[in-house]
């Protein structure tokens, strides 16, 4: 008689382990891949017009969509964990394997166990992505872009903007019309080799580039050109046509800019901010104290003297609020990789679907109301109206009762919810006493 022998039960554990881990990588990375193509439409048309319409090269393009990706993977990664979790916890559920489990006596914390670990490295690659890789390639985005305005200055006409980009004008231009190349309500301010600056209006006109694209062309239609030959001679002059020609690069040439934005900054740097500008506030606290104390005449000069550094003081916070707006939302979307699995394991037990379809729709949901969170506090924190740190965590902060709750119910079957109102229940139920004839009665206190 052959013995049948049966595996024990640490080693069927340490299979479903890699079991689950394999369900979760799959539906991680396609969300992840799903969700990044969605984000990048927004970026994408600006592209296809580069491409199109402005004549930029399909491997500038290229690596301008290439270096878009880490800002959208920042957001992306969290929303990947909170999907990978739903569909595999749901589909357990819905298969039956998690009664299977616990009717094992397996504690489903120890089952899922490995899906936390690996949510946790998650979290600490995701760290530094977004502290590192996330703002360098926002920098050379930026970089590049710029690049791509000096060699085809159209890219940079606006609507009601002065623009100053190109040397010796200030253009204006009131209305554009991109598809036929025609512009509205100009205006230029130019300089003649004297430095003597003219006035050119016209009521519209054309932008071209010539054949050797060395010149943008601007063709002006009834228009004035307005200017000041010597100290009391004004001279205005009409015409029909006028045409003016820009020097402009020919050559793309890539530059490198020192100056980054709080964006763009990475960790370290972001670190080095901060602590210059406290140090600097400090300082400046300081001398307000010091100046406070001095005899200093006229009265109106010292508090003249007080004001203005205050002032410093305040635009030196703003400066500081925006490093540490940015330094939380790095460590905030990191933490929301790891944070967003206790919400998506509990939610797709208990509701016990695990299809693709339903796992996206859950997802978004969840990440729409988080995202929205997400962007307000941001807004607040930006403008000063609370601090950094509640602005950033707000989301995760508003979303984790929640999250508690669903993980207690699932994983101990506990709940919040009924804790509290079975405290209620025994404060407002009335106190009931037997009194001398026998007869039960109601304590109205």
């Amino acid at each position: 008689m052959t013995k049948i022998i049966q595996p024990s039960i640490i080693a069927q554990v340490k299979i479903f382990d890699r079991y689950v881990i394999r369900e979760f990588i799959g539906p991680f990375f396609l969300s992840l891949a799903v969700l990044a193509f969605v984000l990048l439409m927004d970026r994408l048309f600006l592209l296809v017009d580069l491409l199109v319409r402005k004549g930029i090269g399909v491997d500038v393009v290229g690596e301008i969509a290439f270096l878009s990706l880490p800002s959208v993977i920042a957001y992306t990664g969290p929303l990947g964990s909170l999907i990978g979790s739903v569909m595999v916890t749901g589909r357990l559920a819905q298969d039956n394997e998690i009664t299977a489990i616990r009717a094992a006596g397996i504690s489903l914390s120890r089952v899922f166990l490995p899906l936390g670990i690996l949510a946790f490295v998650l979290m600490i690659v995701m760290t530094g992505f977004n502290g590192f890789l996330w703002p360098e390639s926002e920098h050379k985005v930026r970089e590049l872009l710029m690049d791509v305005a000096r060699k085809k200055p159209a890219t940079r006409i606006q609507e009601g903007v002065f623009m100053d980009d190109f040397e010796g004008y200030t253009i204006y231009i009131g209305r554009l019309d991109e598809k036929k190349s025609t512009i509205h309500d100009i205006a230029i301010f130019a300089k003649d080799p004297k430095g003597t600056p003219n006035l050119i209006t016209a009521k519209h006109g054309t932008i071209s580039n010539s054949e050797d694209e060395s010149y943008m062309t601007l063709t002006l239609f009834e228009g004035e050109i307005h200017e000041l030959v010597e100290k009391d001679h004004y001279r205005r002059l009409a015409f029909a046509k006028h045409i003016i020609n820009i020097p402009i690069d020919v050559e793309m040439v890539r530059k490198e800019r020192q100056y980054r934005g709080d964006t763009e900054l990475i960790l370290w740097s972001l670190f080095v901010k901060i602590h210059g500008l406290t140090k600097e506030i400090s300082e400046l606290k300081k001398s307000i104290t010091d100046m406070s104390k001095k005899e200093i005449q006229p009265p109106d000069r010292k508090r003249l003297q007080i004001q203005e550094i205050e002032t410093k003081v305040r635009y030196k916070r703003q400066e500081m609020n925006r490093y540490l707006v940015e330094t939380n939302k790095k460590f905030s979307l990191a933490f929301s990789c790891f944070f967003f699995l206790f919400f998506g394991v509990p939610l797709g037990i208990l509701l016990k679907r695990g299809g693709i379809g339903f796992g996206f729709i859950v997802g978004l949901i969840f990440f729409a109301i988080y995202y929205i969170l997400l962007i307000a506090g941001e807004d607040f924190a930006d403008s000063g109206k609370i601090s950094p740190f509640i602005g950033m965590w707000l989301s995760n902060l508003i979303l984790l009762p929640v999250v508690i709750e669903l993980f207690l119910r699932t994983f101990f079957e506990k709940s919040i919810i009924r804790f509290i109102k079975k405290q209620v229940r025994q404060i407002i139920k009335p106190r009931m006493h037997t009194d001398k004839r026998g007869l039960i009665s109601e304590n109205k206190t």
